[in-house]
């Protein structure tokens, strides 16, 4: 499973048992008025469908700069991951999301997906997920493949 971490929406992607394919799963929207919560803190409902799904792994996207450093969306990304992680029981690990975003939303256009602006924002956030899930996949199979 892959999440782009945001703080009003998550992208959720998941990959077949075989580890194969990476598919947009949807998102999960923050339903807390912004002020009023610790964008750390996991939604109930994320932390549902990762029981549910038992994934062996979440890849969780930290937006990390061009130039490598770790601002303070990384950090909070990074405690994100690290509450969910607590929260379910399932291992987390942080995944480099430089570009993803882009990449998606050219994804999008290609693909003529594109809706209202809302919806568009949305489906972004579950292909950006998609697509550092697919990375994921297969800097794994290289590692094995290498070993």
């Amino acid at each position: 499973m892959a999440l782009d971490y945001g703080r009003r929406r998550i992208g959720v992607a998941v990959s077949d048992p075989t580890r194969t394919i990476a598919t947009p799963r949807g998102i999960i929207e923050r339903s807390t008025p912004k002020d009023a919560r610790d964008p750390t803190v996991p939604p109930d409902a994320l932390v549902t469908l990762v029981r549910e799904l038992r994934p062996s792994v979440v890849v969780v996207g930290i937006p990390v700069s061009m130039d490598g450093t770790e601002g303070e969306m990384a950090l909070e990304a990074r405690a994100f991951a690290s509450r969910l992680e607590e929260a379910t029981g399932v291992p987390t690990t942080g995944w480099d999301e430089r570009l993803t975003t882009a990449r998606a939303e050219r994804e999008i256009r290609a693909l003529g997906l594109r809706r209202s602006r809302r919806l568009e924002k949305g489906r972004s956030d579950e292909m950006a997920a998609t697509l550092m899930l697919t990375e994921y996949l297969r800097s794994t199979r290289r590692d094995e493949e290498g070993a």
